[in-house]
């Protein structure tokens, strides 16, 4: 998937690895995201934890990245290299932490805090209107 111009975006200076430039998150790259990942593990009904994580990690950087460090190459990482799962982590965390930090908290009181399902299980109708018990 591509990122259009104008696109909301953020950067992010990982440690060790470098500065990274990605487009925010919505609807429209989540499935993005869900698409990569059905194209990397193949459409594997039940992927393992290891191809569920690093999958994962994969598919969402390579659809949120719209600048990389130079030398970061995802379709060029050494798989049998544990530095790289190492760097993988990192990255992917670091976005996610940055991501989270765009959240909203929901105030004390809010919409967000309530407890029901919508179902109000008060009394709705004033008891002077109810029917009587027989």
């Amino acid at each position: 998937m591509s990122i259009t111009p104008g696109a909301r975006e953020f950067v992010v200076d990982v440690p060790d690895v470098g500065v990274f430039t990605f487009a925010r998150r919505n609807m429209r790259s989540e499935l993005a995201i869900s698409a990569e990942f059905s194209r990397l593990s193949e459409g594997i009904a039940t992927p393992s934890a290891f191809l569920e994580t690093v999958g994962g990690w994969i598919a969402t950087l390579k659809v949120l990245t719209l600048i990389a460090p130079d030398g970061w190459v995802l379709d060029e990482l050494d798989p049998l290299d544990d530095e790289n799962y190492a760097r993988l982590m990192k990255v992917h965390g670091a976005l996610r932490a940055r991501e989270d930090s765009f959240r909203q908290k929901p105030k004390p009181g809010s919409e967000d805090q309530r407890t029901g399902r919508g179902a109000d299980d008060s009394v709705l109708v004033p008891s002077q209107v109810q029917p009587g018990a027989d």
